[in-house]
Parts: C-alpha cells; structure tokens; sequence
C-alpha cells in the first residue's frame, strides 16, 4: 500500500512516527511522511529504507482565524489582542495584567485557527501525495486532516492515540462543555478510522471505557536495541562536550518536550537544593519546546548548574543519554492522561543504562518499582533533590549495579524489534481495496 504519516510537526525529531514508518518500508509499503514546512529545511527528502519526506506551508498563524479580511486588518486584530500575527500557538504560562482580560478571547480566536485550518491543511497534504491508500497521525490536531484526506481522496485512516488529549495540556484546563464537544467528535472520527493504535496498554483500556471503540492494538514507543551485544556500552562523552560539563561532575538529564506539566519546572527548583550543591550536581535539558526561553533564562541564573542543549536526531540520541548519571521522567499524574501514557524517554534511560526518577501514581511509577530501576517520587523539589540525592549517593558498586540492570530490563523487554510487530500486523489487515 500507500501509507502517508501526517504530523504537526517538521518529522525532525518525532521518532514514534519515523520508527512506524520505518517498520512498514520493511514489510515492503510505499511509506511517505508529510511534515510542516521548517526554516533551512528542505522541502523534500530521502529517507533510509526508501521513505519519502515532504514538508508543506499553508497558513497555521492564530491570525488565521479571521479569514478572509485582509492580512493587514488580520495582524492588526491579532496585536489588538496581544498575539503576535506570525504566532501559531499561544505563550505558555498564565496571563497577568491586561492579558488576563484578554486571555479568554485569545483562547476563542486560538481554537477558531484550528477549525479553520484543517481545509488548507488537508489540501497541502493531498498537493503533496494525492492518491494515497492510507493515512495515519497521532496527534488530535491532525486527525481531523486525515480524516477528511481519506475522505476526499477515497482511502482510509489510522489514528495512533498516543494521548487522552481531552485530558492533557491545556485542554485539560477548558470548561467541561469544550471538552465534551471535543469527545464527542473525537469519539466519531475513531468509529471511521479503519485502524485504532494506542501507546500503553492503561491508554489502550481508557480508550475502550471512555469511547466505546474496539482495543486499539498497543505499540510501546521503544527505541531500537542499541548496541545489543553490549552489556554496558562504553560511554561516547557527547552530552558532556557538548554541555561542557567534565566527567567526575553527576549530570541529571531530562531529555524530550520542553512543555508545562512535564515537572521541568519542579527539577530547575530542585537543582538549588542543597544537597544537590555539595555534590556539584547539573541538570542537562535537552530537547525542544514552548519552555525553551524559560530553561535559557533559567541557565543564564544559574551558570555550571543548569544547561540546555539542542534536541539530536533520534537515530544519535542515546549515544548521549547514557552520559547520564540520572535520567528524569517527571510528568507529574495532574491530569488522567499523565498516569496513563508511557514516554518514550522512559524507554531511551533503560536502554541506555541510566536509573530513572518517576512521578507517584503513574504508569511510569508501575514500572520503575516493577523492575527495580529507579526511584518513584512526588513531583516537588524536596522530593526531586532527595531522590536524586539517594541515587548519586550510593556505593560505586551498587551504582553501577543498578545502572547494569536497567540495561538489561531495557534490552529484554523494550526495544522497537519487539514491539512493532503490531504496527505491522495492524497494517496488514488493511491490504486489499478500500471498502
């Protein structure tokens, strides 16, 4: 088949999707991504294992949502209301002054965009591969784009669920009716889907009591085995060149999405503590995100404590990771869909050998006490220095103990060799005209 990846994204770094991608090249699939358009990016790429790349442009600006007035009059209604006219998403973070005034008709206007930009979205898709068999996304902002693709151009959709998205982010924060318009279409466009994947197996279970659909099959976000016949690969020292952080100084990685409610902010607080001074400790952050300018002002306050670096290729990342002495979670259970998803970070520690720390009362906590790999905390300073503290702490050999076993947890039980095959399987039941 045909089978078209639909992110919102430019596919630099959404490694779920590039791993789905790559499975089904090799189960002999034509396999096209459709990313967004991206500063020094090119339009087009060739990918390994024959997969095409393209990235198209169309109009995501908030300022969007006043179409069809003039690009003038709508950058000016977008300053009137604070919102920069080139801005596709809003500032994290709670308005103060004036702004809070106008907080309630920026978010309005902001959900307007949405709606209004699934037509110009869906036509860049179809300008850019126009007879596919297949669509597929995992985020709910695309769903409706593929689903009207499908629509339009007589082929089918897969939606990968990777989030209880009425329950995460800000859309956990909108009045209860919103969220339950939201269901409500969400619910129907999971009956038209042709296929149904879901992150976890507790995602898996909430998507059947909270929508009634049939088990969507379950695809852990694992990365490949890397470096297999290894038990403890040796280390590559790329995090530390590139932070600049020697190698007797214990270095605390969070790696992935700079966004609120990931405890990015409880982990900065907790860096100050005391405890953590003595022993000299950095926190390392890498990755991308609406949090980036924070972490920047953030390591500015706090030279040699706090670094942030750029987001590597997925294919690179745990050449770097493993120069960690610690790897953070976080994601502290504020909303359902925090207890119930499994981050791919989670899985990248593992395999890299580096002990975790976890929030209480998550599916990552299960797991960590399930397999002895680290320590589940509340998402608060105190406990984040204390658990931290404990870890770096204990004796060399029990240190590297720990850091042995969850390699081996990592390579047993979470590589993407072993669960693809249901992203496979999945895609196979689909072969054969559209119905």
């Amino acid at each position: 088949m045909k089978v078209v990846f639909v992110a919102a994204n430019t596919f630099e770094y959404d490694a779920r999707q590039l791993r789905s991608a790559a499975a089904l090249a090799g189960d002999g699939h034509r396999v096209i991504l459709v990313g967004l358009a991206g500063e020094d990016l090119p339009e087009r790429e060739a990918l390994d294992d024959g997969i095409e790349l393209r990235r198209v442009a169309f109009d995501g600006t908030i300022a969007s949502a006043f179409r069809p007035l003039p690009s003038v009059v709508r950058g000016g209604l977008a300053r009137l209301l604070g919102i920069d006219p080139r801005a596709t998403s809003l500032p994290p973070g709670r308005p103060g002054g004036l702004d809070r005034l106008r907080a309630p008709v920026r978010r309005i206007v902001e959900i307007v965009a949405h709606a209004r930009r699934v037509g110009p979205w869906r036509d860049a898709v179809l300008g850019a591969v126009p007879d596919a068999d297949v669509f597929t996304c995992k985020a709910l902002i695309a769903l409706p784009v593929i689903r009207s693709a499908a629509r339009k151009s007589g082929g089918r959709f897969v939606y990968d669920i990777a989030d209880i998205h009425t329950e995460a982010a800000r859309l956990a924060r909108m009045p209860g009716w919103f969220r339950a318009m939201v269901r409500r279409l969400e619910r129907r466009w999971m009956d038209e889907a042709a296929g149904l994947i879901a992150g976890s197996p507790d995602l898996a279970d909430e998507v059947v009591r909270r929508f009634g659909v049939d088990r969507p099959s379950i695809v852990l976000n694992c990365p490949p085995a890397w470096r297999p016949g290894e038990s403890k690969p040796a280390l590559s020292g790329r995090l530390r060149a590139v932070a600049g952080i020697g190698p007797d100084r214990p270095l605390v990685l969070y790696q992935g999405g700079f966004s609120v409610d990931r405890g990015i902010e409880e982990l900065v607080a907790a860096l100050q503590d005391p405890r953590l001074a003595r022993r000299e400790v950095v926190g390392v952050f890498m990755g991308y995100g609406r949090l980036r300018s924070w972490l920047d002002e953030q390591a500015a306050l706090h030279p040699g404590r706090i670094v942030v670096v750029d987001a590597v290729p997925p294919d690179q990342l745990l050449e770097y990771t493993a120069d960690a002495d610690v790897g953070f979670v976080g994601q502290p259970p504020r909303t359902l869909n925090q207890r119930l998803n499994l981050a791919n970070k989670f899985f990248e520690y593992l395999q890299a050998g580096v002990p975790v720390i976890t929030a209480e009362g998550t599916a990552h906590c299960r797991l960590t006490r399930e397999h002895a790999v680290g320590r589940c905390v509340e998402i608060e300073p105190r406990s984040i220095a204390a658990a931290i503290d404990e870890l770096l702490g204990a004796e060399p050999g029990e240190r590297e103990r720990l850091r042995l076993h969850a390699r081996a947890v990592g390579l047993e039980k979470y590589t993407w060799e072993i669960h693809r095959a249901n992203v496979i399987e999945l895609y196979r039941t689909l072969e054969g005209p559209s119905p």
